[in-house]
């Protein structure tokens, strides 16, 4: 997330090792943790930068004011630590709405779990986890997501009963060329368009309620596209809209399929894929792509499965808190996540 690399490293790394600074009078002071409802973003991406430790992992304010207030369009929670007064860590909920057999029920996904290393203790894990537990009650939310890490991946199951719910392997390709297609409507930067403009080529492709998976009507998408860090970009044709944006990654440029939003009721054929993979690749000038989701709208997922030894499959978590059996989903993409 933000100008950071997207490690999805947990900073409570090493929180096992802490076990002597259980008590919070250790410390110097009573630490308390609360929903902080007025975030100073500046200072919250300072702490975030020191507590990951890496040159490597930077976050940006202005990034994580749009995550948390506009990204997903239905705002956040901040669960903070304190001490004294002074923000010494925090667990954010990342509010959403999900379609489950036609029903909209409210969801949220975990992110930006960090403690400043000084106080890092399964204590103050277990209190960080227990207020989001308490604010899901209060708030009536039915769906809990998280994409964690190998660290994080045992706090959301031990702490707040996450189970594994998705496996969505990277896929990669190369476009076959640049050659335009006539059903191709339109190919631009998100940037280019007016926010008028945007709203109107995004609306034919909103969430019908048949389609379980995180809900987008299109003045929302539109706010999950307005990344004051990264470019985003979209390719329709009549049926299919694809979202894109440049990356690198290991020094590879690549065109990120960041996620297909299919027309309600629509078939969608092999070559609307081809030729929005052609356009966003055509667009970026990066010629590989890379994709990872599931979305069974489209008649195949493009690009191939790099083996789990190269690259392995992003966890997605689910706890769903009206029922014990998992939800089925149709679609879930890197839109859908705060990944990209």
């Amino acid at each position: 997330m933000g100008a950071r690399a997207r490690s999805r490293k947990s900073a409570v790394f090493g929180y096992a090792e802490a076990e002597t600074r259980d008590s919070p009078a250790q410390w110097g002071s009573m630490i308390t943790v609360s929903e902080e409802n007025d975030v100073d973003f500046e200072s919250t991406a300072r702490i975030a930068t020191e507590a990951f430790g890496s040159k490597a992992v930077v976050f940006s304010p202005p990034r994580m004011k749009w995550l948390y207030e506009r990204g997903f369009g239905q705002g956040s929670a901040v669960v903070a630590a304190f001490d004294d007064g002074k923000k010494i860590g925090q667990i954010v909920l990342l509010h959403q709405k999900v379609y489950l057999d036609g029903a909209l029920v409210i969801a949220t996904q975990l992110i930006d779990l960090f403690i400043l290393k000084a106080y890092r203790s399964p204590v103050l894990v277990r209190r960080l986890y227990k207020e989001v537990e308490r604010l899901c009650e209060a708030k009536d939310i039915r769906i809990i997501l998280g994409l964690p890490n190998p660290i994080s991946a045992p706090l959301n199951a031990r702490l707040m009963g996450l189970q594994p719910f998705l496996l969505l392997p990277v896929r990669v390709g190369v476009s076959p060329g640049w050659a335009r297609n006539a059903r191709l409507r339109f190919s631009g930067s998100i940037k280019a368009l007016t926010r008028d403009e945007a709203i109107e080529r995004l609306s034919g492709f909103v969430t019908p309620p048949s389609e379980n998976g995180l809900h987008w009507d299109a003045a929302t998408l539109f706010e999950r596209i307005s990344d004051p860090v990264y470019d985003y970009a979209i390719h329709a044709t009549p049926d299919l809209l694809l979202i894109s944006s440049p990356r690198k990654t290991r020094s590879v440029s690549h065109t990120l399929l960041c996620g297909f939003l299919a027309r309600p009721g629509a078939t969608i054929a092999s070559d609307d894929i081809r030729t929005l993979i052609r356009a966003a690749c055509r667009l970026w000038k990066h010629r590989v792509f890379v994709y990872a989701g599931l979305n069974k709208s489209l008649p195949h997922l493009p690009g191939f499965a790099l083996p789990e030894w190269v690259r392995p499959p992003i966890l997605v978590q689910l706890r769903d808190c009206a029922t014990e059996a998992a939800p089925r989903f149709d679609r879930f993409q890197l839109t859908d996540s705060d990944f990209v």
